[in-house]
């Protein structure tokens, strides 16, 4: 059985899992690439700012921001990252599966984990937001029960992206 097979386990992130974490977004940044669906706009100075200890404990803790880990034995193959839009509101702000773990069932279980969060801090409406073109990211979300497409454009440093906005009710 390939490492990749065996049981992975989704927790909310805490601060001593920043250096595991920054590692991963390092990993991913490296197989993936700028112009991969989800980097859109990112560089190299992105990836090292966001992967400073002090932005990833920022992004882990901050007032109305939670981060759940996929941890496969002592190594992070995947994160979901919610955002607080306002009292009624959150945002899906971030998810990434390692593709070594993809199509195991890590994105749905990351995704449950911060829907289930936010349901139970109040929130009644998840958004996620996503590239027009990443075609798999939004049959992804829809499987999951995100709907009603609103098309925006935004600004990723000087690069204009244009994305799509899916929402979904929250139990």
């Amino acid at each position: 059985m390939q490492a990749s097979q065996k049981p992975f386990e989704v927790r909310r992130a805490h601060p001593p899992d920043a250096v595991a974490f920054a590692e991963f977004m390092r990993a991913a940044w490296r197989e993936a690439g700028p112009d991969a669906p989800g980097f859109t706009g990112a560089t190299d100075a992105v990836i090292d700012e966001i992967t400073q200890t002090d932005a990833v404990v920022e992004r882990m803790t901050g007032s109305g921001r939670t981060m759940h880990l996929a941890w496969h034995v002592d190594r992070v193959v995947g994160f979901s990252a919610m955002r607080r839009i306002d009292d009624d509101r959150t945002e899906l702000a971030g998810i990434i599966v390692s593709r070594d773990c993809a199509g195991r069932g890590v994105g749905r279980s990351l995704v449950s984990a911060s829907l289930e969060d936010a349901a139970s801090e109040g929130f009644s409406t998840a958004i996620v937001r996503t590239e027009c073109d990443n075609d798999a990211a939004l049959a992804f979300y829809e499987r999951l029960g995100f709907s009603d497409p609103v098309i925006t454009v935004e600004w990723v440093g000087d690069v204009p992206v244009e994305v799509v906005e899916l929402s979904r009710a929250l139990p």
